[in-house]
């Protein structure tokens, strides 16, 4: 140590410091021991899986007060002040997009949930509420309002042919390719499609699609609309996915859908491991849980 270091702790004089310390363990066993540690302003992780440090110098000025604040903690703003931060969840990520995706899928099928709101009274007090209707619009809907005009004998006055009305299928229209560019064909200039398809559409483009050939038969867009081909499409965004550098989705680069991040097993495992330990103190008697945390 140089002579600059040591002159700055040339006055220092020890005296000890307050420190609680707890120690966890299973009978017979040192699988998942840990042990809670408090010093002033500091609760301290630390054994089997466990290495986390949480800060709060107001909250943990006191061994009570410490012990009360992380035991009534939620678990986003615990971790937070142990420093730590939540990581890419390719599982989480993915379902969001094929969440994304289906959304206008089902909407064409099931229809739209309606809203109303409806004024009330409570105590001479005009309030409202917002009370959700049933789902109209849909394809099935349709088709009920179809089955019910049969059973009336009245389908020859209904207002539009059922089948022309089925999202569904996605169909190949005869097109002409003397004036198109076959170096990069768009889709839309050979396939008829609902516009509920337009997000599987995207994400056929981006994975199975990237190299599509008009003029063959494999990987057409029309595998969106069945299910094996959403389960190719699925397989390939989750090997994508998991290679956070190669993701390479225009819903993802657009915004349309947000990358996840989540805590991971370990961090909730710490999370739950603290709060284990400060309900145990607290069941024990050790705490005054009349003290206000700063």
């Amino acid at each position: 140590m140089s002579y600059g270091h040591a002159s700055r702790l040339t006055d220092h004089v020890m005296k000890e410091a307050p420190c609680r310390s707890f120690h966890f363990s299973r009978p017979n066993s040192s699988a998942y021991w840990f042990n809670l540690m408090w010093i002033r302003g500091k609760l301290i992780l630390t054994g089997d899986g466990c290495d986390m440090t949480f800060t709060h110098y107001q909250a943990c000025s006191s061994f009570d007060a410490a012990i009360k604040w992380a035991s009534e903690s939620e678990m986003d703003y615990l971790l937070r002040k142990a420093d730590q931060r939540e990581e890419y969840d390719a599982d989480a990520t993915l379902q969001a997009i094929i969440q994304w995706a289906n959304a206008p899928v089902i909407e064409a099928l099931n229809g739209t949930v309606g809203e109303r709101i409806t004024p009330y009274e409570v105590d001479g007090q005009r309030r409202y509420r917002v009370v959700h209707l049933e789902r109209a619009g849909g394809y099935r809907q349709i088709c009920q309002e179809y089955r019910r005009a049969v059973a009336r004998g009245m389908q020859d006055d209904f207002w539009g042919d059922v089948e022309d009305m089925d999202p569904r299928p996605i169909t190949r229209r005869e097109t002409g390719t003397e004036y198109l560019d076959m170096a990069c064909p768009v889709f839309t200039d050979f396939y008829d499609f609902d516009p509920c398809w337009e997000n599987w559409l995207n994400l056929w483009r981006d994975t199975l699609g990237s190299d599509w050939d008009p003029r063959g038969s494999v990987n057409t867009p029309a595998i969106v609309a069945t299910h094996d081909g959403r389960w190719r499409i699925k397989d390939e965004l989750e090997r994508r996915l998991d290679k956070t550098s190669s993701r390479g989705l225009d819903c993802l680069f657009n915004g349309s859908v947000e990358h996840v991040y989540s805590w991971t097993y370990a961090q909730k495992y710490q999370f739950e491991a603290i709060q284990f330990a400060c309900r145990k103190i607290i069941e024990a008697g050790l705490v005054d849980m009349t003290v206000q945390v700063p």
